[in-house]
């Protein structure tokens, strides 16, 4: 493919870029986040409509979207949660109240980007409908994914044909979309037949509902595909993914990755994942390490606000993107502004980003309170209960998680008995909803011997790194 980029698409490629300092917004020297893009899009994904009412959320999102300019709005899968028809239905009735034939109350026309997800197609297979399924009567009538029913749906909603993939211009700005198919998507195939028609001098938009893998969140991240989108898009630097499936948040700046190609996570209009391996207040992660089986100690965060999603403008070399949530109507953080193309210096790369990050800091003379908690009955357990203040953000690089460490103090010698991890509750939130303290419970049985102990809390960013550690008084345990 190299006799494919013709020299005019790096044009301003050796361009300096902006120092990133922590997390703050890039902006590529010489280009400013003002102007005019060439498309101003809106993006959901996995919204999950289930039951009526479930379309309030959706209704705020694209009211947010029609009112702020968008001329075509991208939805990445599981708009429908249990594959329904009628919940198909509730997406295409918003929809059409909200844009009445496609169109914005200033006459602008406004471009449906829709792919079906897993849930959209699989999703009436789920337990959730084993006794619909008793009906033999009932897939036919009432699944998406049952039969043809997807295009038949599909014709009869959206009012266009439906193609497994699909290739659609808007504004002078390709798009992509590849449907949800359990066998895996012809996303290779069909960059094949058709990357040539792409003029590599614009930037082009994909999506499908799993990210790519080894892009978003890297290879620990739940729900990515098999390899096959990267492995399409990877010639192709002026290629942007949009994915969701695994719901983590926008909070999180690993959302955008830069390697090969720009892929970027659309989070969830329907709640924040909890898929986050080895974190107390959470249960794991199918797609990261299943080696522990211990019970954890803590309650899981209830993350049903977590409600998100993006305005993306889009011009011929950056994408500056808008984090919005739309529970208490907040930004999620400073908008990002990433250069394209993503083949030359990737300042959006991981690597690049996790080696100017700033460590959460706790406020001087901040300590750990230590509570014994004795059982309430026979079935509980002994509670060595912590609490601490909340660590704040340095240089806009907020607290993700908290590292939690028990340490045996005997005779001249400190052992680490039990080390913890928990995902700060609010990793989620908009900034005005951060909570002021902390807690994170200990069992004493967990504590492999009796003694004097200090614990210590430390306090991390997204990327990992490390604050400097606030520390109790010696308990006796």
């Amino acid at each position: 493919m190299e006799s494919y980029f013709s020299r005019r698409f790096f044009i301003g490629g050796a361009l300096s870029f902006g120092a990133l300092a922590g997390c703050r917004t890039l902006v590529r020297a010489g280009v400013a986040a003002s102007g005019t893009p060439r498309l101003k899009l809106g993006v959901l994904s996995d919204i999950h409509l289930y039951k009526a009412g479930d379309e309030k959320t959706l209704e705020r999102a694209l009211a947010y979207f029609r009112d702020h300019g968008a001329e075509a709005v991208l939805i990445a899968g599981d708009f429908a949660d249990t594959g329904c028809i009628f919940q198909a239905k509730m997406l295409a009735d918003a929809w059409f109240r909200t844009f009445p034939n496609d169109t914005a109350p200033d006459g602008r026309h406004v471009e449906r980007l829709f792919i079906y997800g897993n849930h959209c197609v699989d999703g009436w297979t789920y337990n959730s409908n084993v006794e619909n399924r008793k009906d033999s009567a009932w897939a036919p009538r009432e699944a998406i994914g049952f039969g043809d029913n997807r295009a038949k749906v599909w014709r009869e909603l959206f009012h266009e044909d439906y193609r497994p993939i699909w290739m659609k211009t808007v504004k002078g700005i390709p798009v992509i979309g590849a449907h949800w198919d359990a066998r895996g998507i012809a996303i290779e195939d069909f960059m094949r037949e058709h990357g040539k028609e792409l003029d590599p001098s614009v930037p082009f938009l994909y999506t499908q509902h799993a990210h790519p893998k080894d892009t978003c969140f890297g290879s620990w991240a739940w729900g990515h595909d098999d390899g096959r989108a990267t492995r399409a898009l990877s010639p192709f630097p002026n290629a942007v993914a949009f994915s969701g499936h695994s719901h983590y948040t926008l909070v999180d700046e690993r959302s955008v990755w830069q390697g090969a190609f720009t892929s970027i996570n659309t989070a969830s209009l329907k709640y924040a994942s909890s898929d986050y391996s080895l974190r107390e207040n959470f249960w794991g992660n199918s797609s990261g390490f299943k080696g522990e089986t211990r019970p954890h100690r803590m309650n899981g965060v209830d993350t049903s606000d977590g409600r998100e999603g993006m305005l993306v403008s889009v011009f011929d070399d950056h994408l500056a993107i808008e984090r919005r949530e739309f529970v208490y109507g907040q930004s999620l953080g400073d908008d990002w502004t990433v250069p394209l193309p993503a083949a030359e210096s990737k300042p959006f790369s991981y690597a690049a980003r996790a080696a100017k990050r700033a460590a959460p800091a706790f406020a001087d003379g901040a300590a750990v309170a230590v509570e014994i908690v004795p059982p309430k009955d026979k079935d509980d357990f002994t509670h060595v209960e912590l609490a601490f203040p909340a660590a704040a953000a340095v240089d806009n690089c907020r607290v993700c998680e908290y590292e939690v460490t028990a340490v045996l103090c005997e005779d001249d010698v400190e052992l680490v008995q039990a080390q913890r991890r928990m995902m700060s509750p609010d990793f989620y939130l908009p900034r005005t909803k951060l909570v002021p303290s902390v807690g994170f419970t200990f069992a004493v049985e967990d504590l492999p011997l009796r003694g004097r102990y200090r614990f210590e809390v430390r306090a991390l960013e997204c990327f990992g790194k490390k604050g400097d550690k606030i520390v109790s008084p010696i308990v006796v345990i």
